[in-house]
């Protein structure tokens, strides 16, 4: 009788612990599911950014196609050029993953296929963030430094001292003419393009990403049962 009830607190333990490992592999499940919507919700206020920056870099194309000998830009075009400079950087939302790997909570996934799955989307964003993500603000920061160089300060001069915005060229009439550094313009418009390829690489990568966290929402959700 006493080996019986030893063998039942045994057996009574053992479930115990593993009702309450199921517990904590739902939250996470759960708290997964509410960073990855934040990823997703994340990458699409980010993609017509990066439209609008590649559309603001061909009208500078086309401009220079269409007036090659030109010496000066209107304001209008000179906000443009600005917008070329900058762009979102992705930062996602790893608090869930990284409590997984951290403190062993990877081994309460019992399921194989969603283990694989978000190890997998880990792996993927950490590629992301080392082979584009310091690159986006080196080549940010070396855009806005050939903006400043691009054009003639001693035309800005009155807009600047104006300017009480937070932005640099809201004061800036549209038709007002800006003179061009014309021996900056070619190593400008050359950078432009390897912009125009690296925005354009971005936007694929990570549209494949976002497509990989909502497979993941998606997985979770039917294999645990959840809304």
């Amino acid at each position: 009788m006493l080996f019986l009830a030893v063998f039942c607190g045994f057996l009574a333990e053992n479930f115990r612990e593993h009702y309450v490992e199921h517990q904590r592999e739902k939250q996470y499940m759960q708290s997964l599911i509410s960073d990855l919507s934040l990823d997703t919700a994340m990458f699409n206020n980010g993609f017509p950014r990066r439209d609008a920056r590649i559309k603001a870099i061909d009208s500078v194309f086309q401009f220079f196609k269409t007036h090659r000998d030109a010496r000066s830009l209107t304001g209008r075009l000179f906000r443009t050029f600005r917008r070329t400079t900058y762009d979102v950087s992705y930062r996602r939302n790893n608090i869930t993953i990284n409590q997984l790997k951290n403190s062993g909570g990877m081994r309460l996934i019992r399921k194989k296929n969603v283990a694989d799955s978000i190890a997998a989307y880990d792996a993927k964003w950490e590629w992301l963030e080392k082979a584009y993500n310091e690159n986006h603000l080196h080549y940010e920061q070396i855009g806005q430094d050939l903006a400043e160089k691009l054009v003639n300060v001693n035309d800005l001069l009155a807009f600047y001292v104006n300017n009480e915005s937070e932005a640099i060229v809201t004061n800036i009439p549209d038709s007002m003419m800006i003179r061009i550094n014309i021996p900056d313009l070619n190593q400008h418009l050359n950078f432009l393009m390897q912009q125009k390829i690296f925005t354009r690489q971005e936007w694929n990568l990570y549209k494949s990403l976002e497509q990989n966290a909502g497979r993941l929402i998606e997985l979770i959700k039917k294999e645990y049962h959840l809304q």
